[in-house]
């Protein structure tokens, strides 16, 4: 069944790119490149017919210059734009507008898992109520296989502080991991416990990322898939002992499934970071949601420390941090215990290393450097730490 709905999905993907490349001389297609992006009549449009409030659907541009292009998430072509307004009261002067990707690879793989879309549901959905600081969105639009995004440059902001992947590779220092584990406990508390119809009519289990019925068949196919190529770019990091062990936890796919999202669940971000949070003087912020999904707080709050610190430093903190989180969530009326979170936190430890694996193993999201490799390693040194094979040695099968 699954082998079957991947397939489909391919096929899917494949079809929904040739759509629109063969409906490129339409006037209404939703173009991705080049000058027909980057003129005052796109904006224009785009504002018009997709403006998110009265204010962005009413301005009209007179000029746009592209002041640069800036990659903050390596799937996307994203422009800065400079725009004189011809009617644009409180309209910023640069906007920032996120395209699909060039590559065609990209373009295939985001299709096929809908990242995109994912996205531009966030916003729509949630960017009203959003506890943490977001970038603007003036203008949400998405047809076929392409999308636009058309939010704020936070670049443009001088009390704005954005993070890079050096600070990926370098480290956070102790003190803004714990300011990042306060603003997980604000975010997490504020949509802990929603109805499960709430949830749906927010954001549909179809678009899951690991639990629909789509999602749950292509996430097994592609981290299957990417086993064997991650072995090859990184064999010295994932050798063959590693590569068994993560093929024998995907045969238990069902029964991760089952543990990881018992309720009760809150919204997370899913790709959670330091390069997707941004500091706005005492207020911290987040961006770039192409994996938000209903789960387990703690999943965001295990992603960030594997993902933006150093394993020798979270090695000697881990225990105290995830403690540090649980007391955040208590303080905001969700109980939560010491030892329940750190289960938790031992239970979702395979999550940071399917995710690598696939980044790393298939290759369209990134580049293979040094940064990858290093965020392998501390996959990897998590999975040991928590003795996470022992654990799913014990995980009873779902029924």
């Amino acid at each position: 069944m699954s082998t079957t709905a991947a397939i489909v999905s391919v096929l899917g993907s494949s079809g929904r790119l040739l759509a629109d490349a063969v409906l490129d001389w339409h006037p209404r297609t939703l173009p991705r490149r080049g000058r027909a992006v980057e003129d005052a009549a796109f904006l224009n449009r785009l504002l018009a017919e997709h403006g998110s409030d009265a204010r962005s659907r009413a301005a009209r541009a007179a000029t746009v210059r592209v002041r640069a292009t800036r990659p903050p998430s390596s799937n996307c072509s994203n422009r800065v734009l400079e725009v004189d307004w011809a009617h644009g009261e409180g309209m910023p002067r640069t906007l920032f507008l996120k395209l699909p990707g060039e590559p065609l690879a990209t373009r295939f793989f985001c299709n096929a898992i809908r990242v995109w879309e994912l996205e531009c549901a966030f916003f729509r959905s949630f960017a009203h109520d959003f506890p943490l600081r977001l970038p603007r969105v003036h203008a949400i639009a998405t047809r076929g296989s392409r999308f636009a995004l058309l939010q704020e440059d936070l670049g443009a902001d001088p009390a704005v502080r954005l993070f890079t992947n050096r600070a990926m590779l370098e480290g956070v220092p102790l003190e803004l991991a714990r300011r990042c584990i306060g603003a997980f406990a604000t975010f997490h508390a504020h949509y802990h416990g929603l109805d499960p119809q709430e949830r749906e009519r927010r954001l549909p289990l179809a678009r899951h990322p690991f639990l629909s019925p789509h999602m749950s068949a292509i996430s097994q196919a592609i981290n299957r898939a990417a086993v064997g190529p991650c072995r090859r770019k990184a064999p010295a990091v994932f050798g063959e002992a590693q590569a068994v062990r993560f093929r024998a936890a995907m045969g238990r796919w069902q029964d991760l499934q089952a543990w990881w999202y018992r309720e009760p669940l809150t919204l997370v971000h899913g790709d959670s970071h330091i390069g997707n949070f941004f500091v706005d003087g005492e207020r911290m912020g987040m961006l770039d949601f192409q994996a938000a999904h209903w789960s387990k707080g703690i999943r965001d709050l295990q992603y960030f420390l594997v993902n933006s610190m150093r394993a020798e430093e979270l090695a000697r903190h881990e225990r105290a941090l995830v403690s540090e989180y649980a007391a955040a969530l208590r303080a905001r009326g969700v109980a939560l215990a010491d030892d329940e979170a750190w289960a938790q936190y031992r239970g979702f430890a395979f999550q940071p290393l399917m995710t690598i694996v696939t980044s790393l193993g298939l290759g369209p999201l990134t580049e293979r450097d040094a940064l990858m490799e290093a965020v392998l390693a501390r996959a990897l040194a998590l999975i040991e730490r928590t003795a996470f094979y022992d654990w799913l040695d014990a995980l009873p099968g779902a029924a």
